[in-house]
């Protein structure tokens, strides 16, 4: 008997698609709706192997893995696309991958929507999340933390309030 696990894809602000790529553990889908094409992204946080927080935990560098998956690629899987530097907004391509092959003119795109997300409104394509907050990578199961593919304490650190100012009076 063979089950298959249902994916929540849930649509989102398309201008949120730089807060939710750098999170650390974004899966995230772009579709073009006029070509009814789409591609997802499996971006992931790099941390380094000897220095630790507070916490225990490994501090997180920023440097970004991005892996591709293209609709009808027909790979049984996610292709290394490269490396993303979030400080500089760097890119290092993948193995192999060139500019100007597909994987990288995606990966270009990509690059310029992280820079400018309103492209993604004025190309007419659709943000969508998995069902796992882009952050931890915890399932949502809350109906506002799946509409915003963030848990309240990942959405919290990523959206934080800006400073409350004394009022003079």
């Amino acid at each position: 008997m063979s089950t298959t696990k249902t994916l929540i894809r849930s649509e989102v602000n398309p201008l949120e698609f730089p807060t939710m790529f750098f999170a650390g553990r974004a899966r995230l889908t772009l579709r073009n709706q006029k070509m009814g094409t789409h591609m997802t992204l499996h971006v992931k946080q790099l941390k380094d192997k000897k220095l630790k927080d507070a916490k225990g935990r490994r501090v997180k560098l920023p440097i970004f893995y991005l892996f591709i998956s293209l609709l009808g690629d027909h790979d049984a899987g996610y292709v290394f696309a490269g490396t993303i530097f979030k400080d500089n907004m760097g890119v290092k391509l993948g193995t192999g991958i060139g500019w100007g092959t597909q994987l990288g003119k995606v990966t270009a795109f990509v690059m310029q929507a992280l820079k400018d997300p309103e492209i993604l409104r004025r190309r007419n394509v659709a943000l969508f999340h998995e069902g796992k907050c882009c952050r931890c990578g915890m399932p949502l199961t809350h109906p506002v933390s799946i509409s915003r593919a963030f848990g309240d304490d990942c959405y919290a650190y990523t959206h934080p309030k800006e400073e409350e100012t004394e009022s003079p009076l």
